[in-house]
């Protein structure tokens, strides 16, 4: 998400007219910098060979709770929605099907490209650095995206900022504490080791995501509604593979700094692996509100 790079010129969606803005003026109190590598980089990168499959095991779990609160909220055709950090397209490909005028953006946009196919304007946009005009959208959606960000707050303010009047900020982001306390020793431990890393690595705000809806109130937002949910993981389930793909990715870096064994990651394997095994995996908090008409 360096530039804008448009990568849907033939697309007959029309763009919102793109000017680049500077990143807000840090105040006291404020970590607007980034700390470590950023997402997209390194751990998450698309370069990896198993990327796409990775995010497309995050999609089949979440997936379906979105295009429910999407249809919740009143979604409809022709509506102007912005999907923020699309990685692997899942939604911004749905949004698309039900009629909206879709814009995905990512860092890296490897992944969304063959949406241009479907009428999706895909650019890659860094939503840190880099403004829509006031009003571009109907619906403006970020799924496990804003709790990797320097500022989360501040970051809600930019995204409710590119909405009209009456339009909906709908984000989704993941919370740890529910796997902190895991029954099963090797999960909960690779667990607690992974969250510290995400935190030191990347500056991910793991705790974030349950601060909300605090955050768009604060951000000036009206009508404010929340949900909760808890994912939940099973012995050799998409959850479980997605969890093995992090943890793996991660090891060598954890295990340097001292923070988990490579005992405790192939315990914890075995445990996702067994069909008997059950627990919890994170949880999930939804907000969403509107600017004032």
């Amino acid at each position: 998400m360096d530039t804008y790079l448009t990568r849907a010129e033939q697309a007959p969606a029309p763009a919102p007219e793109q000017a680049q803005a500077p990143a807000p003026e840090e105040q006291p109190g404020e970590r607007w910098e980034w700390t470590g590598e950023r997402y997209g980089q390194g751990m998450f990168s698309h370069a990896i060979s198993d990327e796409r499959y990775r995010l497309g095991l995050l999609e089949s779990v979440l997936d379906g709770p979105t295009r429910a609160r999407f249809t919740a909220l009143g979604l409809k055709p022709g509506d102007r929605v912005l999907d923020v950090g699309g990685g692997g397209g899942s939604v911004a490909r749905w949004l698309a099907e039900q009629g909206a005028e879709v814009t995905v953006t990512d860092l890296d946009t490897t992944f969304l490209d063959e949406l241009t196919e479907h009428g999706v304007r895909v650019l890659r946009h860094d939503l840190y650095t880099e403004d829509f005009p006031p009003g571009s959208f109907d619906f403006v959606h970020a799924r496990y995206v804003v709790l990797h960000l320097p500022d989360p707050d501040k970051a809600i303010v930019r995204l409710a900022s590119w909405l009209r009047p009456g339009g909906v900020l709908m984000v989704e982001e993941p919370a740890s504490f529910s796997v902190m306390d895991s029954p099963h020793p090797a999960y909960r431990t690779v667990m607690r080791a992974f969250r510290t890393h995400l935190e030191q690595a990347l500056g991910s705000d793991t705790g974030w995501a349950r601060t909300l809806p605090v955050p768009l109130e604060k951000a000036g937002l009206v009508d404010i509604g929340f949900d909760a949910r808890f994912q939940l993981v099973k012995g050799r389930d998409e959850e479980a593979r997605w969890w093995r793909l992090n943890l793996e990715r991660s090891r060598a870096a954890i295990v340097a700094a001292g923070l988990a064994k490579d005992t405790d990651f192939e315990d914890a394997y075995t445990e996702l692996a067994s069909p008997g095994f059950h627990d919890l995996s994170l949880a999930v908090i939804t907000a969403w509100g509107s600017p004032k008409a």
